[in-house]
């Protein structure tokens, strides 16, 4: 999936660590037996989600809820001209919109998308100091507002408790506040804990389609929705634009589109499988950023802690 780097252990005497291997994955799986075995949720007991209609009222509601100052994607068609022209387009889009989705195919257009960078500071003759943006056609972002509003209840109780990014009524400050109360409690226990902070290098681009998926399937999307996920994460291309100018397009390969209404959702789903990874240790996540730890009372819980990390190690490159 992503390169996994471990950016600081929390410890009163590293010395009891084995030296950690570098971690380290691969784009794509070599074979089929990589994907079974990849471990994946158990949601065989969730209602199957196939089919879904989006009506034009859904469409009118997200037209009129666009920014005015919203950037154009590469089709160039401004958020003002389809928030004013609700009324009279919303029907249309809907008809074409459930056609994608029953047909399982996308416009091509729709999965183009145009990379600008915004200077984050310093020296703007360095390029590591400005930030990629990708910006996508605002009509398909509709569409993935459309159909994220109608998964999201399917997919959001089917995902980790220990998951914190991206979801409705969690944030950064309830994540940090659930890892504070775990370790309050050891330390009123007198007990030292260890925590491991992991980070995955480019996590949203590495994300390979076919296993994404088959954890797709696993959450009870089949059907023609699955089909339309399929064509959603292929074929995508995207363009460079700098100083007005704009190179030609070039393939993505793997990863959830960047800049887009699904895309988080689908990482999310990704990797909701990863606290499972470890024994013994305690796992919470916002997204990516990942917190892994666990009470220290004796040599073996070192080792204990050591083994979770080769586990989520290894699951990062099946």
């Amino acid at each position: 999936m992503s390169d996994l780097s471990l950016d600081h252990i929390l410890n009163r005497n590293p010395h009891m660590y084995p030296p950690a291997t570098q971690l380290t994955s691969h784009d794509t799986p070599k074979d089929s037996e990589d994907y079974d075995a990849h471990p994946v949720p158990n949601t065989t007991s969730c209602n199957p989600l196939s089919d879904i209609t989006i009506s034009p009222d859904d469409v009118r509601r997200i037209l009129l809820s666009q920014d005015d100052n919203k950037a154009t994607g590469p089709d160039r068609i401004p958020a003002t001209l389809l928030k004013y022209c609700a009324p009279y387009i919303s029907s249309s889009l809907s008809d074409l919109f459930n056609k994608s989705l029953s047909s399982g195919k996308i416009p091509v257009e729709w999965k183009i998308s145009n990379i600008i960078h915004i200077p984050k500071g310093g020296v703007k003759n360095d390029v590591s100091n400005f930030r990629p943006i990708s910006l996508l056609p605002i009509v398909s972002k509709v569409l993935e507002r459309c159909i994220y509003d109608q998964i999201v209840n399917h997919v959001s109780s089917q995902l980790h408790n220990l998951q914190f990014g991206f979801l409705r009524g969690r944030s950064t400050t309830s994540q940090l506040l659930q890892v504070l109360h775990e370790i309050g409690k050891l330390l009123d226990q007198r007990m030292q804990t260890d925590i491991l902070y992991l980070d995955f290098s480019k996590a949203f681009d590495k994300i390979d389609h076919k296993l994404l998926l088959k954890k797709l399937s696993n959450f009870g999307i089949c059907g023609n929705l699955l089909n339309w996920f399929q064509n959603y994460l292929t074929n995508r291309h995207q363009k460079l634009t700098v100083l007005s100018k704009t190179s030609c397009p070039i393939p993505v390969l793997s990863g959830v589109p960047q800049g887009s209404i699904l895309g988080p959702l689908l990482f999310l789903m990704y990797v909701n499988d990863l606290p499972q990874q470890t024994t013994t240790s305690s796992v919470d996540l916002f997204a990516d950023d990942t917190k892994c730890y666990r009470a220290i009372s004796k040599p073996q819980d070192f080792r204990d802690v050591q083994c979770d990390f080769d586990r989520i190690n290894k699951w990062c490159q099946v």
